[in-house]
């Protein structure tokens, strides 16, 4: 349809030099829309009913034309022992799904939930009265040395306080053991009283015991006690155990060979004189000493071949750096 169409409150369509509509004599007209708004809605309307229509006659015609003729493949549908077979499936079927949905109700615990207390602080004892009163299960996961809580008490829990669990879940616990931790005492025999109270300090409480030739210089450790009985190294102490030095020359009687130190870093000395029973004396620098750690020893005193008895020092001289070293020229530090 063109433009200058009239439509009548009637419905109908004429052309728009016409007073009235000729069909219907109607006077209240108004103006059509453009034929290309208007025709496309109107004939994609028309052409779904039609397919409609069109779908349903071929399925009604191939159900007319569907033969219940026995030995046909519909001829079952005639049988009345399929109606009362179908019937019976569709109970048991009916019955299976019912007993499932219960089973499932039952084994999952469905909208059987409940708040997970805080059992942060109660023994195990406690844990297990209230794990079975609620039909939980837990599994001691780990444990820990803490002052946080009392000592056999549980320390945390998983999941947390709060959360919404089913009957017979698995909680893991953290437990604060019962006994304090223990650590092993490092060696401080022959150490000064300042080397050997850094070493025990980390996890010992530390009280010195002098003697009556202790010098602050000379002594070293000759002796630890606990309790008034003697311990020694590697032996394991409840951290914080009060641990008792002795201190006193710490020289033997047996002679000890002065070994060659020139050359060897301040370290490297101080653990060869260890070695051999010695302790460091003074360290004398020579020149400008930017890094201790690197620079070496050109001279010592006593001489390396000398006699010394055990707990003896040797002083060395470091230097930072060095050329060429000729033991032989050595001479006695004065």
């Amino acid at each position: 349809m063109m433009e200058g169409i009239n439509k009548c409150s009637n419905g109908h369509l004429y052309r728009k030099d016409l007073e009235s509509c000729p069909f219907c004599s109607s006077d209240n007209t108004e103006n059509m829309k453009d034929s290309n708004e208007v025709m496309p809605n109107e004939n994609l309307k028309t052409d779904i009913v039609l397919k409609f229509k069109s779908f349903t006659t071929k399925i009604l015609d191939k159900i007319k034309n569907t033969s219940f003729e026995e030995g046909s493949f519909f001829s079952f549908l005639k049988n009345k022992t399929f109606y009362f077979h179908f019937t019976i499936a569709s109970v048991i079927c009916l019955l299976f799904f019912y007993f499932l949905l219960l089973f499932l109700n039952t084994y999952t615990l469905n909208s059987e939930e409940f708040e997970l207390k805080d059992y942060q602080g109660l023994s195990v004892d406690e844990i297990k009265s209230e794990f079975e009163n609620n039909d939980l299960v837990f599994e001691i996961m780990d444990s820990i040395y803490t002052d946080s809580v009392p000592k056999g008490t549980v320390y945390s829990q998983q999941p947390s306080s709060g959360t919404f669990v089913k009957e017979g879940r698995k909680i893991y616990l953290t437990i604060n053991c019962n006994s304090s931790q223990k650590f092993s005492i490092p060696d401080v025999y022959n150490k000064s009283e300042r080397e050997a109270k850094i070493q025990l300090k980390s996890y010992f409480k530390v009280e010195s015991v002098y003697s009556v030739q202790y010098s602050d210089i000379y002594s070293v450790v000759t002796k630890m006690q606990v309790a008034n009985k003697e311990v020694v190294p590697g032996q394991m102490l409840i951290e914080g155990t009060t641990i008792s030095l002795y201190f006193g020359s710490g020289r033997g009687t047996s002679k000890i060979i002065v070994p060659n130190l020139v050359g060897y870093s301040k370290d490297q000395a101080l653990f060869v004189l260890e070695e051999n029973k010695l302790r460091l004396g003074e360290i004398i620098s020579e020149g400008e000493i930017i890094d201790t750690s690197s620079a070496i020893v050109i001279n010592q005193r006593p001489l390396w071949e000398s006699r010394l008895q055990s707990g003896d020092m040797v002083d060395i001289i470091i230097k930072q750096s060095v050329d060429s070293i000729d033991i032989s020229d050595t001479t006695t530090i004065q």
